[in-house]
């Protein structure tokens, strides 16, 4: 037969870990099912809650709630908490551009608007019998162009960190 000890210790190791958290309700359940495949771990994400912002890397998405993940040396990351509840969650964001993705435009661009601009100057001056010949010309285009393809890719790399794109996925109404 168990003592009284030995039983509250079966319930105490049975029970939850955390007595207080409340236990996720089946529309926890759906809305995790939901944003699971919207949100993928590593993702920068923004999270509005009642009390305020908070941005940083996503971790897992569970019944629970948004879990935030903590960076760590060598790589690796940490939960930095409890996760999110989704009755405190209005609002989130991801991340919505790729790295890079905007300096790729803008060196493009600019590629185009250098080699251009420097090959109609170059014909236009060469018209007028003042201006370098066709070899010259193609090669004062080809300079402009890469000259062109730098300065888009330097504009559109600044850009890029410093103008922030977000794409919500969820929002409580």
């Amino acid at each position: 037969m168990l003592d009284t000890q030995t039983l509250l210790l079966l319930a105490a190791l049975a029970g939850p870990h955390d007595s207080s958290a409340p236990l996720p309700s089946a529309n926890d359940t759906v809305l995790a099912s939901v944003i699971a495949p919207l949100v993928s771990p590593g993702q920068k994400v923004r999270v509005r809650t009642r009390f305020g912002v908070t941005q940083g890397t996503a971790g897992t998405v569970s019944p629970r709630g948004l879990e935030m993940r903590c960076a760590q040396g060598d790589g690796w990351s940490l939960p930095c908490g409890e996760p999110i509840a989704w009755s405190q969650i209005q609002r989130i964001d991801v991340s919505k551009r790729h790295p890079g993705h905007v300096a790729k435009i803008g060196a493009v661009f600019g590629a185009l608007i250098g080699l251009a601009y420097v090959t109609g100057a170059a014909s236009d001056a060469s018209d007028e019998g003042t201006g370098p010949d066709a070899g010259q010309a193609l090669f004062a285009g080809a300079l402009g162009g890469i000259t062109g393809l730098c300065v888009g890719g330097f504009v559109g790399r600044f850009i890029d960190r410093t103008v922030p794109s977000w794409k919500t996925v969820f929002e409580r109404r």
